[in-house]
């Protein structure tokens, strides 16, 4: 009787176990290194976003009234040239584009540029994950030169 449910017996209700944790660690295998990949992407793309806004907001800052700071030293930004240049600032990045872009002139001085976009991932792909958005946002204040006088 323990002949029949000996060593034999347990071999065969084992058999094919090993494929099917093999299969199993492959696919978190795959899983893994598709986090370390496309995390590395995201955070890539999430400092770029908010590079981006910070040199569009610095354009947009740039945007001032010449004549009445020269005149007064009052330091305003023109709201529609600012925001016509940091969108052309946006519009002139190489290889990539932002889906939604917000640019407000916050009291007289200063530009805020908020971007977001879209990125497809690469292999989060094999696991259902197709894209991730990123934003990044920025405020920037005109650079009008040293105040208070000199030495």
């Amino acid at each position: 009787m323990s002949a029949r449910f000996g060593p034999a017996r347990l071999v065969s209700d084992q058999r094919g176990s090993v494929s099917a944790l093999v299969v199993v660690l492959i696919v978190m295998l795959f899983a893994v290194a598709g986090l370390v990949y496309d995390g590395g992407r995201a955070i890539n793309a999430r400092q770029q976003a908010f590079d981006d806004a910070e040199q569009a907001a610095r354009a947009g800052a740039d945007q001032i009234d010449v004549d009445l700071f020269r005149g007064s030293g009052i330091v305003r930004v023109i709201p529609a040239e600012a925001d016509a240049a940091a969108r052309e600032f946006l519009a002139n990045l190489p290889g990539y584009s932002y889906d939604d872009i917000v640019i407000e002139v916050t009291g007289d001085s200063a530009v805020r540029v908020e971007v977001g976009r879209t990125v497809p991932t690469g292999l989060l792909g094999l696991v259902f994950v197709d894209s991730f958005d990123v934003h990044g946002s920025a405020e920037a204040q005109p650079d009008v030169g040293i105040l208070g006088g000199g030495p």
